[in-house]
């Protein structure tokens, strides 16, 4: 099928092939969605899904996650728990499936019950590669194990319900970005640049987080890993650790960061081609007729106005998506903060130091979520001009017409000397930062306990600012003007930055407030919450009873 666009002197304009062939691809989705009529669906009882989805919704503000990394985090948490407590050769992919629809992330009544033996497949196959691990003697065994289970709950969440279009449009960009892309200052392999486009395409787009960048590459790398069977699964078993090691280095490949600036840049681009075209996917997968992208593709004039029209709506969505991020940030930092404070730093200054100020506690707890306050307060959204630069590079990339080169300069390595003079310089900026801080809060009459989290927190503040700051400029081609006075702020901020960054990776998975709710609520609510669900078809069968 091929797609055009029609000028008004009736000069035809043909799609750049990687845009025809999106749009192929797309048609042929919209063409095999199956009739939901037909289907049997998994269903759970509404007042226990109440329930627990009101527990979810509450675990998520300890824990906030963005909203399209919400649905694998709970499936990774029940994954792990039902692991944990189930038999080793045990069923677990229906109750597993239903807790995951009690929690709200999955609607009722839609999810199709031949589902559960593929998640069990699934599952199977994950543990095969655990028991093999067991029996192995590594020293980074248990490392190995938890990127098993987190790789085996995107497979999880994607069979659950496939990122079909997703896929589609991340598979689009790195296609144009495989084009386009033209490397100076280093010699790279093609397989090589590939790879390193298709990691960085994963993280601007479509914004995974570690564990899914690690199964779609694993994919990518390995296109049957879905497929694996008896006979092709055991070598892969027993090579499993050397194979999450290659994974490793090639996300940490130092050409990565030059690659994932050119994918930052134009991420926007693609953004609002997909919501040009999927606008018309509506959710009646019966109804075929409604849903096909040639009405969206008439001529150049038309696209423009249909992508300036998807950016101010985009805008929109993304402001309150930064709202909504900034709030949960603050709240879940100040009431982590007020846990901190109360369980540990009052015993210590109290008890061991004997040294507790009021002032100063309440100074402690209030400064992280003011700081995050000030930070949000200080970020701007992309200006007017912005939307007439994102329009023509779009139109670049649906035109055939109209090539383009993405340049990329590798710089060349630092000699030893200048590598040592960027550290030393770098660890001065560290020592004055961190220096001042503590010095200014000695003066105050801190205890050394009540400093240490204070810039424990000021630090994950500090990361957790810049990375709204840069999803604030993601529809952003605008080049930003540089300052001195921005430059002394980023020389001073960074190493807080580093330091966040480095604790926010370790402690990842040491929420104290979701830990408390892991341990101590969930499970027994869990357990609850199916005891009701057949409490109440014991009672309903009971009423049935009745003539």
């Amino acid at each position: 099928m091929l797609y055009c666009f029609h000028m008004p002197n009736n000069i035809e304009i043909p799609l750049s092939p990687f845009v025809q062939d999106f749009l192929n691809k797309y048609q042929e989705y919209i063409n095999s969605k199956p009739s939901s009529e037909t289907v049997a669906k998994i269903h759970v009882d509404e007042i226990a899904s109440k329930i627990a989805g009101f527990y979810s919704y509450l675990r998520n503000i300890v824990d906030y996650r963005e909203e399209h990394l919400l649905r694998k985090g709970i499936i990774e948490r029940t994954l792990k728990r039902y692991l944990a407590l189930s038999q080793k050769h045990n069923s677990i992919a229906e109750p597993f499936l239903k807790e995951i629809i009690r929690s709200g992330h999955l609607p009722n009544d839609t999810v199709p019950e031949s589902r559960i033996k593929d998640l069990q497949k699934i599952i199977d196959k994950y543990r095969f590669f655990i028991s093999r691990l067991a029996l192995r003697r590594e020293k980074n065994k248990n490392k190995t194990y938890d990127w098993l289970i987190d790789i085996c709950a995107c497979e999880l969440e994607e069979k659950i319900d496939p990122p079909i279009k997703d896929n589609l449009l991340a598979n689009l960009m790195y296609q144009v970005m495989k084009d386009r892309i033209a490397i100076q200052g280093a010699s790279i392999s093609e397989e090589n640049k590939n790879i390193q486009i298709f990691i960085n395409v994963q993280k601007a787009l479509l914004r995974v987080d570690e564990p899914q960048l690690n199964y779609r590459l694993l994919k990518f790398i390995y296109p049957g890993w879905a497929d694996l069977n008896q006979e092709n699964i055991l070598p892969i078993a027993e090579t499993i650790s050397t194979l999450r090691g290659r994974i490793q280095q090639y996300i940490k490949n130092p050409i990565s960061p030059s690659i994932a600036e050119a994918c930052n840049q134009y991420n926007t681009i693609f953004y609002l081609i997909g919501d040009v075209v999927f606008q018309k996917d509506k959710k009646d997968a019966s109804d075929k007729s409604v849903a096909t992208p040639t009405p969206s593709l008439t001529n150049p004039e038309q696209t423009e106005k249909l992508i300036k029209a998807a950016y101010r709506k985009r805008y929109e969505k993304e402001k309150s998506k930064l709202a909504k991020l900034a709030f949960f940030s603050i709240v879940s930092f100040f009431l982590s903060k007020v846990l901190i404070a109360l369980f540990i730093e009052v015993p210590l200054d109290k008890y061991l130091v004997h040294h507790f100020v009021v002032s100063n506690l309440i100074i402690s707890i209030i400064f992280p979520p003011l700081l995050m306050l000030i930070i949000i307060s200080a970020i701007k959204m992309p200006s007017e001009k912005n939307i007439k630069i994102v329009a023509e590079e779009a139109l670049s990339v649906v035109f055939a017409d109209r090539p383009k080169k993405y340049l990329v300069r590798i710089n060349k390595p630092r000699s030893w000397t200048g590598e040592v003079a960027m550290q030393l310089f770098y660890l001065i900026t560290f020592i004055i930062s961190f220096g001042v801080l503590s010095w200014l809060l000695l003066k105050l009459d801190f205890s050394i306990a009540s400093i240490i989290i204070f810039l424990f927190f000021t630090s994950l503040v500090a990361v957790t600012g810049v990375r709204i700051y840069n999803r604030s400029h993601e529809l952003s081609l605008e080049r930003e003007r540089a300052s001195f006075f921005s430059f002394l702020i980023d020389l001073f901020a960074m190493p807080l930055v580093t330091v966040g960054r480095w604790i926010a990776s370790g402690l990842s998975k040491f929420n104290i407030l979701a830990l408390i709710f892991d341990l101590a609520i969930e499970t027994p609510l869990q357990g609850l919450v199916v005891f009701l669900e057949n409490f109440r078809g014991f009672i309903k069968n009971k009423k049935e009873e009745i003539y």
